[in-house]
């Protein structure tokens, strides 16, 4: 244990002195032009919450549930969406959703349709949040969205275990951003669920 102490004693000063001595610059995200590579994009919206107490997410679910229907035809209307949810994990509100196209428009296109949900769900999340009407402030909320969203990782787990093994940046990046997203896979099935509908006749 004592040893595990001071191991980790070490890795905290080192780290420390990477920090001041080699800042790392946090990747921001790229757009291709190659339209199969901006397809089935991911958003991992993490937002802290103000209050975490079982009554407090109580009435945080009840609002959620009041506009369902309006989050749902919404996320229909945008079109690029493939699918989207709301998890409560460890104290924070996450909207997880996979998406076609560039990440600002996909925020601006959501936000037009389904700007008086996060309005609502604003109110339970720590500040600071971004101004309301969401709205009427999208390029402000599109910031913060994406200061809330986990950085995308590529996989790194086969870099090894070893503080020494370990490039400096990698580590450096997990510093500032402890919470990442390591690894996406994506796949297309052989045929779609509308090909399927339609060649049993079904319609879409």
């Amino acid at each position: 244990m004592i040893k595990r102490w001071l191991e980790r004693s070490f890795e905290r000063v080192v780290i420390a002195h990477w920090r001041r001595r080699d800042p790392v610059t946090v990747p921001g995200r790229s757009f291709s032009l190659a339209p199969g590579d901006n397809v089935q994009q991911t958003m991992n919206l993490v937002m802290p919450l103000r209050d975490t107490s079982p009554v407090t997410l109580a009435h945080m679910a009840n609002a959620m549930s009041s506009v369902q229907d309006v989050l749902s035809a919404g996320l229909d209307n945008v079109g690029t969406v493939h699918f989207a949810r709301f998890d409560v994990i460890g104290g924070r509100l996450c909207m997880i959703s996979v998406y076609d196209g560039d990440f600002a428009t996909y925020i601006r296109d959501f936000i037009v349709t389904i700007g008086a949900v996060f309005d609502l769900l604003l109110d339970y999340v720590a500040d600071p949040v971004p101004p309301r009407p969401v709205e009427r402030n999208i390029d402000a909320f599109i910031d913060w969205v994406d200061e809330h969203d986990l950085l995308q990782f590529g996989d790194v787990l086969s870099l090894g275990p070893d503080l020494e093994t370990l490039p400096r940046k990698v580590v450096l990046l997990f510093d500032a951003c402890p919470e990442t997203q390591l690894a996406v896979y994506r796949s297309y099935p052989g045929y779609t669920v509308a090909q399927i509908r339609q060649a049993l006749g079904l319609g879409w």
